[in-house]
């Protein structure tokens, strides 16, 4: 132990000592991440440890409140037209980090770079055309329900950036509270206030992200005081730091579920897929894997996603039932190979499903792979089943059921399932043309009920996002897409 205390003690004084003398002590911020972020391109790179420092950089034209409730930041105001165009006011007095104002040319610029890029592009693909009104107005031509490409917007990856170029590449740069400060190829980045930042200048003035793969390395860092906030905090954990005065810890529901995902390529009877649905034991993996904080879903949509229908059925845990169908389907010694991706939560929560779909018969083999490899072989649909997780950001179903389910979305895209149905494609086509809000709920629910009878994959646990802070920071602005505000934290 004093071992691992010295080597995050090396760790923070070697990255931060001597830059700690520009800034006092009580203005820096540290705060540990589980992962790497990738590049300070949010259009390029959507997993959640980029976005949780690239929010701090760049806006986004709206965003989402706790509720999932559409936020306007970098819009002043919208209208939509009879023929679903939106038209966008946006904000005056708005700044880049190179000083220049925010205009429409610069945010039709931003957008149009989103349609060039594959990642995310599936967030704005509706738009066909961008016009400019003034410089503070503009006017996107597009085909689908206006909600839905609301709610993409507020998406981080499709946050409003600006392209300079330099001596040998080209940077990006945005209107955050925050600009780059330093961010190599190591494990550690800095940002610096922007003295322009059109809310009010952080009290904050540095922020260092640190990367500590281990949740208990973290939370020992935490509890030294080496770090002042620390991201995805084993449930385990949650009692320590209940338990510790000078620590405090946010436990809220995300936009993410947790879900098993079945290859109907290879799982062709729906009656095996409900089997294992039937079979696996979700109290117990929310008693062991989420420390019991948490409660059995009835569908991959959280309940604050819009789309998301309350009284959708649940299939409890039946082993019996789960045997019979089997019986029906005459299918016996059935093997499976359950993919996950090199995680510990992803590992007890494969070891529980190993044992209880051994119960009725089905033997199964769990492969584990890093990421990269995890989603490069399951997108060749190489499993027979797999653990998901997939975090509905924009807080609309389109972003939840269209990548996840829609034949369109076959393999890498994000269906994994591989899954093809006529119905629900049709479904999802028609929720994105029309635009009252009631009528495409209504598509939604009617979908949920396909899933669930069909089971192309089936939820397991709603995400929680687990922060531990030190008991004297104040002002961090929780948001349940992960991309959580640090610019009004102060110290008392």
């Amino acid at each position: 132990m004093k071992y691992l205390l010295g080597i995050l003690l090396l760790i923070f004084t070697a990255c931060g000592g001597d830059r700690n003398i520009e800034t006092k002590k009580d203005e820096v911020l540290k705060v540990a991440l589980a992962n790497k972020p990738r590049s300070f391109d949010p259009q390029k790179n959507t997993d959640s440890s980029t976005l949780a420092v690239t929010k701090q950089i760049y806006n986004n034209l709206f965003s989402l409140g706790e509720n999932g409730e559409i936020i306007l930041e970098l819009v002043e105001s919208y209208e939509i037209e009879e023929d679903n165009s939106i038209i966008l006011q946006l904000r005056k007095g708005i700044f880049f980090h190179d000083g220049n104002e925010l205009t429409s040319e610069d945010v039709k610029k931003s957008l149009e770079r989103n349609l060039d890029i594959p990642v995310s592009r599936i967030l704005v693909e509706s738009i066909e055309k961008i016009e400019v009104l003034d410089k503070y107005r503009l006017k996107i031509v597009q085909k689908n329900s206006p909600s839905i490409l609301i709610h993409n917007l507020a998406h981080s990856s499709t946050a409003i950036v600006k392209e300079i170029k330099t001596d040998s590449d080209i940077d990006l740069i945005g209107t955050g509270a925050y600009k780059i400060k330093d961010w190599s190829l190591s494990e550690r980045i800095s940002l610096e206030s922007f003295d322009k930042y059109y809310e009010k200048t952080p009290k904050i003035k540095e922020i260092i992200f640190q990367t500590i793969p281990e949740s208990s390395n973290r939370l020992i860092a935490l509890e030294t005081k080496e770090i002042d906030i620390a991201y995805d905090i084993s449930a385990n954990d949650i009692k320590g730091i209940e338990k510790n005065p000078n620590l405090k810890v946010i436990n809220s529901i995300s936009l993410g579920s947790d879900f098993l995902t079945i290859n109907t390529r290879k799982i062709k009877d729906k009656k095996v897929r409900q089997a294992i649905e039937y079979a696996i034991d979700k109290n117990s993996i929310i008693k062991t894997v989420y420390e019991g904080f948490g409660e059995i879903p009835n569908s991959i949509l959280t309940p604050s996603v819009f789309g998301y229908d309350r009284d959708g059925e649940k299939r409890e845990y039946n082993p019996q039932k789960a045997k019979e169908l089997l019986k029906e389907a005459g299918v016996k010694n059935l093997s499976l190979k359950l993919w996950i991706y090199d995680e510990p939560s992803r590992q007890q929560m494969a070891q529980i499903i190993q044992a209880n779909l051994k119960e009725i018969g089905i033997d199964v083999e769990i492969i584990v792979a890093e990421v990269s490899t995890f989603l490069q072989y399951t997108g060749m649909g190489e499993h027979d089943i797999l653990i998901g997780l997939w975090y509905v950001s924009t807080g609309d179903a389109d972003y939840g059921y269209y990548p996840l389910l829609h034949s369109k979305s076959v393999g890498p895209v994000g269906n994994r399932s591989f899954y093809e149905n006529s119905q629900v494609d049709n479904l999802l086509d028609r929720a994105r043309e029309i635009s009252d809000l009631k009528e495409r709920e209504k598509y939604y629910q009617d979908v949920q009920k396909i899933i669930y009878d069909e089971v192309p994959l089936l939820p397991i646990a709603y995400k929680n996002y687990t922060i531990g802070l030190q008991r004297n920071i104040e002002g961090f602005v929780f948001k349940p897409n992960g991309n959580h505000i640090l610019s009004k934290i102060e110290r008392k």
